[in-house]
């Protein structure tokens, strides 16, 4: 008899077939926390930042080996505006999606855009996990 994969907390079979690097951006433990534990048991090696000036410093030490940016807006230092700004110019072809308690309308208003995906906190680990996926395209599982 063949033993089933585990479930993951998206609700899916556990498959761990995805290679990405996800560099996650926040200034909450908790949420970086949930997020890290839910994105590492689909398979992703997960990357942690306080600030959008910890996450730059992690993206030149990892030598831009990072395959997609789940980034907090509001944050002390640097924002998650401002780390987006930063990275089009330094790493155009890295996705961002950007984690925010504003609602959409809000976020276009404060001049916020072209992320690769928005997430409105509170969050299911099921949307993130999909945002992620969404984001990375055919990067997000081996073949």
């Amino acid at each position: 008899m063949k033993a089933t994969d585990p479930v993951s907390s998206s609700g899916h079979p556990r498959t761990l077939t995805h290679t990405a690097r996800v560099l996650l951006v926040d200034d909450e433990p908790a949420l970086r926390r949930f997020a890290a534990r839910v994105l590492a048991e689909e398979g992703y090696t997960i990357h942690e930042a306080g600030d959008g000036a910890q996450a730059l410093e992690l993206l030149k030490e990892s030598g831009g080996q990072i395959d997609v940016i789940v980034s907090d807006v509001v944050m002390p230092r640097l924002n998650g505006v401002e780390l987006m700004r930063a990275l089009s110019l330094s790493h155009p072809d890295i996705p961002i999606v950007l984690m925010s308690g504003y609602v959409t309308t809000d976020l276009d208003a404060r001049g916020i855009a072209a992320p690769c995906g928005i997430l409105n906190k509170p969050f299911s680990a099921e949307r993130l996990v999909g945002e992620v996926r969404r984001c990375l395209g055919p990067k997000s599982a081996t073949p």
